[in-house]
């Protein structure tokens, strides 16, 4: 088993920590990260980890199609990778255009099982998903009202480009905002790197 923390490489205030299985698939962990953190249109996405670059299509037919070195499909076990051993770091992208990048680091990793670590939940939905549990994830971080400083609910995309911060906004200076915005169109703030990107609500 591996206990790995991943955490959004431009947003590192955004992180989880896992468990996963040896046995446990890149493919697995891939749609683990899309269900609770990701996935919005069904982008493609990649873990690279040395110099070798495991990809995940479109269609699952399709070879690898990354650029430069070496190129493998998704469909390797954690424990099956020389290099993910405890204190290994890696990377991970979703969607090769407005692309969300994480850090991966492998904290621990020893011959050790889900059971012998005791670990219990109370809502079956909860338990290990393809031997992948998760143990914590950060609370949602403070993002202000780019007008009026009070905590913002939603982002309006068009001007996330172009104005950054400013474009976060609360309830009441969203109702403002549409008087100056071109083409308004707001996402919820949730707890995920991926927040105000592409077409994704949580």
């Amino acid at each position: 088993m591996y206990h790995v923390r991943i955490a959004g490489a431009q947003r590192p205030d955004y992180w989880l920590h896992l468990l996963a299985e040896a046995e446990t698939l890149l493919s697995d962990l891939d749609s683990f990260l899309r269900e609770v953190w990701l996935e919005c249109c069904g982008h493609l996405s990649a873990f690279t980890i040395g110099t070798t670059r495991y990809e995940k299509s479109y269609d699952d037919q399709e070879p690898a199609i990354g650029l430069g070195g070496e190129r493998q499909s998704m469909d390797f076990a954690l424990g099956a990778i020389d290099r993910v051993t405890a204190g290994v770091e890696f990377t991970y992208e979703y969607d090769f255009g407005s692309t969300t990048t994480l850090e991966l680091r492998v904290l621990d990793g020893g011959d050790w099982s889900l059971d012998e670590r005791e670990i219990q939940r109370t809502d079956a939905s909860e338990t290990a998903r393809n031997g992948i549990v998760l143990l914590a994830r950060n609370t949602p971080p403070e993002i202000e009202c780019g007008n009026c400083g009070k905590p913002a609910t939603k982002v309006c995309q068009p001007c996330l480009w172009q104005h950054g911060p400013d474009a976060w906004l609360c309830e009441a200076c969203a109702s403002d905002h549409e008087d100056d915005c071109d083409r308004p169109k707001y996402l919820p703030k949730v707890n995920s790197p991926r927040t105000g990107v592409c077409g994704y609500r949580g």
